[in-house]
């Protein structure tokens, strides 16, 4: 497939969003952007701005809203908060053809998680991520190749991102297969300045970032504090080992194989520095946050495997009050 030919199409336009449709598009493919609102006006006038410490690049992809008559889309990123997916994923189904493929880039669990999946729960559908389905009969989950996304980037204002670190997005199939499809895209992404490594088991790498993600999202958005404040503190890292301690325990009653341990995931996220977490950047932007996927889907794999999530309950119970008290439902 070329560069031309491909259309390579990002949903959710943000710090994550913006951030890989500009480096496909800086690299010569063919890209376009479903924007609303402010974001569609910078993004039409201004295109997308990437700054880092040592340099920046301006992008231009093609803008359109959802409602759009958009041309036939062959890889569409979905970049939006998955708490967004339920009101969106009907919209969402009719941008699909036969021939598009869709990389959720979202955090926490998928809500294609459990189709494909041979485990002792069956196929399950989580109701924190699918409510009554509508996700799923949205995008279907043979139209999916999942990723793992680990770029830590801040959106400064719409349509211009910084970008602090990393350029990994890990890839895979469902079900473990090494399709045309996704080796296609780890070449494009590849291509454009992303380490894009395709991994028989994806979910073995979701559960390993859904360990930082439920630890530090919760905590930064109750303390202000950045990654490397959390890790700081020896009272607020302890709360990140439990977390990571009992989100471990239920991922490993799913299957799912941890090669790293506890203390060198919180020295990973030590590392990155003085970053914000994602959940921490919408509470500042009065933005609704990402509870669903990140937190309370975990609460409801926790029941379904008779795990106990005694920590997880309470930052839970405190994060659900801060919202309210905001006024960010």
């Amino acid at each position: 497939m070329s560069k031309n030919n491909t259309h390579y199409c990002v949903l959710g336009a943000g710090a994550i969003g913006g951030l890989i449709a500009a480096h496909l598009c800086k690299s010569g493919y063919n890209v376009s952007c479903i924007a609303r609102g402010g974001t569609y006006s910078a993004l039409t006038k201004n295109g997308i701005k990437v700054r880092n410490e040592q340099s920046q690049f301006n992008s231009q992809p093609r803008v359109y809203r959802i409602t759009d008559t958009i041309p036939e889309i062959d890889y569409l990123f979905i970049t939006l908060k998955a708490s967004s997916l339920p009101k969106v994923a009907k919209d969402i189904s009719k941008l699909l053809t036969k021939k598009t493929t869709v990389i959720t880039g979202m955090n926490g669990i998928p809500h294609w998680y459990f189709n494909g999946l041979k485990s002792d729960y069956g196929s399950l559908r989580l109701n924190s991520v699918d409510p009554n389905g509508i996700v799923s009969k949205g995008l279907p989950s043979a139209k999916i190749i999942g990723s793992v996304i680990y770029p830590a980037a801040e959106l400064i204002e719409p349509g211009v991102i910084y970008h602090k670190s990393g350029y990994k997005i890990t890839l895979g199939e469902p079900d473990g297969s090494r399709s045309k499809r996704i080796e296609n895209l780890s070449v494009a992404l590849s291509n454009s300045g992303f380490r894009a490594p395709i991994r028989k088991n994806i979910r073995d790498e979701i559960w390993i970032k859904l360990l930082g993600n439920v630890a530090f999202n919760p905590l930064s958005a109750l303390t202000g504090g950045s990654l490397a404040e959390i890790c700081a503190n020896s009272e607020t890292r302890k709360i990140v080992s439990e977390l990571m301690e009992e989100t471990k325990a239920i991922g490993e009653k799913l299957g799912a194989n941890f090669q790293i341990s506890i203390e060198k995931r919180i020295k990973g996220a030590e590392a990155v520095g003085d970053h914000k977490t994602s959940m921490l950047q919408d509470l500042e932007a009065g933005r609704p946050m990402e509870i669903d996927a990140i937190v309370t889907a975990v609460q409801e794999l926790g029941k379904i495997t008779q795990t106990p999530t005694t920590v997880l309950d309470i930052i839970s119970g405190l994060l659900k009050q801060k919202v309210e008290l905001l006024g960010l439902n």
